[in-house]
């Protein structure tokens, strides 16, 4: 499976699968930033992460109220495929040390990336404007998750990345 999807990768997919490829993203994003709230060695790093975990368990909140309220028939399974849509690696972090830590934010760091993608890109196709303003709105909040993702990563002593040169 490729780390990055191609451009077309939900192509097929309609507005309740990509409400519900949202959801599970925000899901992940909310309980890997609880971890870090929970592990990181820095007072202030586990207040930034708590309120980023908070931000990402209202937008699962709003996705899947939306997707409720829109597609109460929607019935289906995300696939492996779906998932990476949205996540990079494990659903599930363990941050036991330092090294532990830096992979996380690493990891962590290229989901927000794919994500704010995502949602950039679909925002676009959306039938309805409610769901292309939302898409548009977490696309901007994603991006913005990561500048402030990767200023954390910084502090922490994240050693520098290929990626810092990108952005």
């Amino acid at each position: 499976m490729s780390e990055t999807p191609t451009p077309d990768a939900a192509a097929g997919r309609g507005p309740d699968k990509l409400l519900a490829i949202g959801a599970y993203g925000e899901r992940v994003a909310a309980y890997r930033y609880l971890v870090l709230s929970e592990k990181a060695p820095d007072a202030q790093h586990r207040r930034e992460f708590a309120a980023m975990a908070d931000e990402e368990q209202e937008h699962k909140q709003r996705l899947e109220k939306l997707l409720a309220e829109m597609y109460p028939d929607a019935d289906f399974v995300l696939t492996a495929e779906d998932k990476e849509l949205v996540v990079t690696g494990p659903r599930i972090i363990e941050v036991r040390d330092e090294a532990e830590f830096h992979a996380a934010l690493r990891m962590i760091l290229e989901t927000e990336r794919k994500t704010a993608r995502f949602y950039a890109q679909h925002a676009k196709s959306l039938p309805a404007e409610s769901l292309r303003a939302l898409f548009h709105e977490l696309a901007e909040e994603g991006a913005e998750h990561y500048q402030r993702l990767r200023a954390l990563a910084r502090q922490a002593g994240l050693p520098h990345t290929a990626d810092d040169a990108m952005d």
